[in-house]
């Protein structure tokens, strides 16, 4: 039997269960670092917002969402990545129901129930605000 070829193969396993117990390369401090301003940007907004003006705040609520997506394509720690895409997620929503607001024009049922989903948005993104604040405190 050749000794050689289970040996390497277990050095390799070895290697790869080495080199993923260290991250992978970013650590959470470090993603937290890169997400900090963007999301604090994004967060920041989000109070400045106009619901009279759903055009604007449609276009608020995107730029915000891209800017969570775009922070997330540079963040390699998967903690970190998957707080920020749970935000986005969110963001996404939201642009919805602005849409929905806009549609419903005068629809005093359609607008309460817009209102309702828009009120769930809000305690769901300050959840996942609060968990992201958690990770990287």
């Amino acid at each position: 039997m050749n000794v050689r070829k289970p040996a390497a193969a277990l050095a390799a396993a070895v290697l790869t269960l080495g080199l993923s117990a260290c991250g992978g390369g970013q650590s959470v401090e470090d993603a937290c670092k890169v997400a900090e301003k963007e999301v604090k940007d994004a967060m920041g907004d989000l109070s400045g917002i106009d619901p009279t003006d759903s055009d604007k705040a449609t276009d608020t609520i995107a730029s915000m969402a891209d800017a969570l997506k775009k922070t997330q394509k540079d963040l390699e720690n998967k903690e970190v990545k998957d707080a920020i895409g749970d935000l986005s997620a969110e963001f996404d929503k939201l642009e919805g129901a602005f849409a929905d607001l806009k549609a419903a024009g005068q629809d005093t049922e359609k607008l309460q129930e817009v209102s309702q989903e828009m009120s769930t948005l809000s305690t769901d993104i300050q959840a996942k605000g609060e968990k992201l604040d958690e990770l990287c405190g």
